[in-house]
This record gives C-alpha cells, sequence and structure tokens, in this order.
C-alpha cells in the first residue's frame, strides 16, 4: 500500500464521547417519538399502518436521520469546533486500482466470516438467522427498491464512514492507540445497526473497515468497501435469495 502522510487530527476522544452520547439522546427521542407520532395518526385514520408497518416505517425515519446527524456531528466536532479540514477526515486520494483490489479481497474475507458463522450458529447452536429491520421493509414493500438501494448503498457508507473511520476511529487512535481504536470504532460501528444476531459479523467488519482506513488513511477506499457490500446483500435481498442475512 502506498505510503500516507497521517492526518492532523484537532478534534479529540472526548469529543467523539460527546457526539455518541448527543446521537443516543436524539434518535432514541426521535425513535419512540415517531412510532407513538405513527400510532396516534393511525387511531385518527389519518393513515393506515399495522403494527408491523408503523415499526418498519418509524425505523425508515430514524435510520434516515441517523446517517444524517452523524454527518452534522461530524461537522460540528471536527471542522467547525476544531478548525480540521475535510482532508483530516480521510478525503484524500487513493489508488483505483488498490482499492477494487483490496475491496475484492475483503469481500471475500467478509463472505467467508458470514458463511462460517450462519453455519456455526445454525449447525451446532440450532439457532437460526432471524429476518433484520431491511428484511422486514423488502418484505412488506414499505419502501421502494430504489430508494432502499440509493439509501443502503449510497447514503448510509458515506455517512457511517465518515463518521465511524473519519471521526471516531482517528481520535480512539490519538489517544489510546490503533489496537484499542480498532476495537472501539468496530464496537460501535456494530452497536449502532441494532442487530443482535449479526452483532459479531458486523464488528469484524467494521474492524476491516478501520484497518484498511488506517492502511490507506483514505475514506473513499472504505466507503467504496461498505458501498459494494451493501449493494451485494440488498441486491441479493431484492431478488428474493436467502443467501446471507447479516444487514
Amino acid at each position: 500500500m502506498n505510503e500516507q502522510q497521517e492526518p492532523n487530527i484537532k478534534w479529540s476522544s472526548l469529543d467523539s464521547l460527546i457526539s455518541i452520547i448527543f446521537l443516543i439522546a436524539v434518535l432514541v427521542g426521535i425513535y419512540f417519538g415517531s412510532q407513538k407520532l405513527l400510532s396516534m395518526l393511525n387511531e385518527k385514520q389519518l393513515i393506515n399502518l399495522n403494527i408491523s408497518n408503523i415499526g418498519n416505517l418509524s425505523f425508515s425515519i430514524f435510520y434516515t436521520i441517523q446517517t444524517l446527524l452523524m454527518l452534522g456531528v461530524v461537522w460540528f466536532f471536527a471542522i467547525y469546533w476544531r478548525g480540521a479540514s475535510i482532508k483530516d477526515l480521510g478525503f484524500r486520494y487513493y489508488s483505483i486500482l488498490k482499492t477494487i483490489w483490496y475491496t475484492f479481497i475483503s469481500l471475500l474475507f467478509i463472505f467467508l466470516i458470514s458463511f462460517l458463522y450462519i453455519f456455526v450458529l445454525k449447525s451446532i447452536f440450532g439457532i437460526e438467522a432471524p429476518p433484520s429491520k431491511i428484511d422486514e421493509l423488502v418484505a412488506n414493500r414499505n419502501i421502494s427498491s430504489n430508494i432502499l438501494i440509493i439509501v443502503t448503498a449510497v447514503v448510509a457508507p458515506f455517512c457511517e464512514e465518515v463518521y465511524f473511520r473519519g471521526f471516531l476511529y482517528p481520535a480512539f487512535k490519538k489517544n489510546f492507540g490503533v489496537l484499542v481504536a480498532l476495537f472501539l470504532s468496530s464496537f460501535l460501528f456494530s452497536l449502532a445497526h441494532l442487530e443482535l444476531y449479526s452483532f459479531i459479523p458486523i464488528m469484524v467488519i467494521g474492524w476491516l473497515l478501520a484497518y484498511i482506513y488506517e492502511k490507506t488513511k483514505s475514506i473513499f477506499t472504505v466507503i467504496f468497501l461498505h458501498s459494494v457490500y451493501n449493494l451485494i446483500l440488498i441486491s441479493i435481498l431484492l431478488g428474493k435469495i436467502n443467501f446471507l442475512k447479516l444487514y
């Protein structure tokens, strides 16, 4: 991999901690508030939804706002408050060919780990993969396929990588070192997805993304990998192919 200059990290892990607390407080309020609002509108027959659809629609609202808020807190703490530049967040060029190659190798690793994880849980412990929120959205057709693809394969990878890899990881690395930063950023990344069954695989993916970001120092590399991975999974769901249920 090409040697990249270390970014100038002006924000700290304390800034990251405050941003996490802020996001949790706001998002919890939005999630339960949207459910209550949709239920009230449904009771007054202003909208016609069943309990499952209310949960899915509130999740859609929650997920969209979550990704946008991530960019907001990064802008506030890193750029506005600490005076950093977008280059410090990893917005720097990296070899396109190497990015494609690392993505290919990483996807092979991710799907191998995912297959082994599912196989072990099912064959040894008898645990079947439950439907994720994305599965339910697709099954209940509460959102169009085009919007779902844009959100999961474009918006979410961009926002999540800027926050978890561009913002959180460097701050943790600055104060605690690479190993702790890899663990904390990947743990929080998995926690944010609210998928108990897939917690370990998503954490492994988060660790891999943070590791690649550490090596390339470019946010574009991990955004591309994340986007391709999500696109593959959402295409499997939309194509009704029961293969992997990890996102």
